[in-house]
């Protein structure tokens, strides 16, 4: 009941002081608010360059493979156009070996006229030859020459595309230094925002726990320091602050029994534990709790580890309280572990 109490109290407190501590945090609320939009479009716009780029790349593959193509057929066609004009060469030799003996024998007299129609055939065929060839030779330059006039296009084209792609990645490459820029900026924000809001926390439980009453009276015992290794130990006229800056275990300063354990109302990490005759000690900080309500614990077990996620030191608060109220909690410390302070 004694818990539960204390755990609403707390919460009523907590919505009184949310007004105030609001103020304090809204400024980087509304900054993270702002990057984590500009992160999103920054994204956006990193999604939509790499697209063009990949579509602009296959268009550069595609054109790639036309021009590989072009050439093995510009080879073939200027094979074969070698070839032709060969022939073509062959078959005016052949011709003109033609007429000549054609020439002869029609100033020979004594040349029969059907040896004379018969080298006259002969001349006639061979010069339908050599026309057929010579058209033949042109047709194939023709397309060689088109081929040629393409294929300098494709290669047009592929510089073009690949000073595009020289471009788009250079554009990549700025916006993603950006973006990454900008990711950092928002997790630094991010950080700040949950600190604060824990240290808000953490305030709050630490009001509400000073704000309790205070029984002066003789120590009925006395107990041990939660923690070995700290920087400093402040005493206010209820609890102690131990402040550290290397995780490091959190004992419990008696035996007794795990009242509560764990995120009080969303306020922080307490454990409260109960050592008998009305005597409870409350711990408070960020720490990683190894125990859970119910359980028993001896003198010097490790209830928790202290938590640093940065660099500053932080803070472990501790408090003990007879019947409920809150005491002078230095007084209650060994002082053989305190006096060196």
């Amino acid at each position: 009941m004694e818990a539960n109490s204390l755990k609403i109290s707390i919460i009523i407190f907590a919505l009184t002081i949310s007004c105030s501590s609001f103020g304090a945090i809204r400024r980087p609320v509304d900054e993270l608010a702002r990057y984590r939009v500009e992160v999103m479009e920054m994204g956006a716009r990193l999604s939509t360059l790499e697209k063009e780029i990949g579509s602009k790349n296959n268009l550069y593959l595609s054109s790639l493979q036309q021009i590989k193509q072009f050439e093995n057929d510009i080879k073939m066609y200027k094979d074969e156009l070698s070839n032709k004009q060969k022939e073509v060469r062959e078959s005016k030799i052949e011709n003109k070996n033609i007429l000549q003996s054609y020439l002869l024998e029609s100033e020979n007299e004594t040349t029969e006229p059907w040896q004379r129609k018969v080298h006259f055939e002969l001349l006639k065929q061979a010069q339908n030859k050599l026309v057929r060839k010579e058209t033949e030779l042109t047709g194939l330059q023709t397309k060689v020459n088109e081929f040629d006039q393409k294929l300098t296009s494709l290669r047009l084209n592929e510089e073009e595309l690949a000073q595009v792609i020289k471009e788009l990645e250079s554009r990549k490459k700025t916006a993603m230094e950006k973006y990454l820029s900008k990711v950092e900026s928002k997790r630094k924000i991010e950080s700040k925002v949950q600190n604060q809001k824990i240290q808000n926390r953490l305030a709050v439980v630490k009001k509400e726990l000073s704000d309790a009453p205070i029984r002066l009276q003789k120590p009925d015992r006395f107990f041990a320091k939660p923690v070995d290794d700290f920087l400093s130990l402040t005493s206010s006229p209820k609890g102690v602050t131990f402040k550290y800056n290397a995780v490091q275990p959190v004992k419990a300063v008696g035996s007794g029994k795990v009242v509560f354990a764990g995120d009080l109302a969303s306020y922080g990490q307490v454990v409260l534990i109960d050592h008998g005759n009305d005597l409870r000690t409350v711990l408070l900080g960020k720490m990683n709790i190894k125990v859970k309500k119910s359980d028993t614990v001896r003198d010097g077990e490790i209830l928790a580890y202290t938590l640093n996620d940065s660099k500053e030191a932080q803070n472990l608060y501790f408090e003990v309280r007879k019947k409920n109220s809150a005491q002078n909690t230095i007084l209650w410390l060994d002082q053989r572990g305190v006096s060196k302070i």
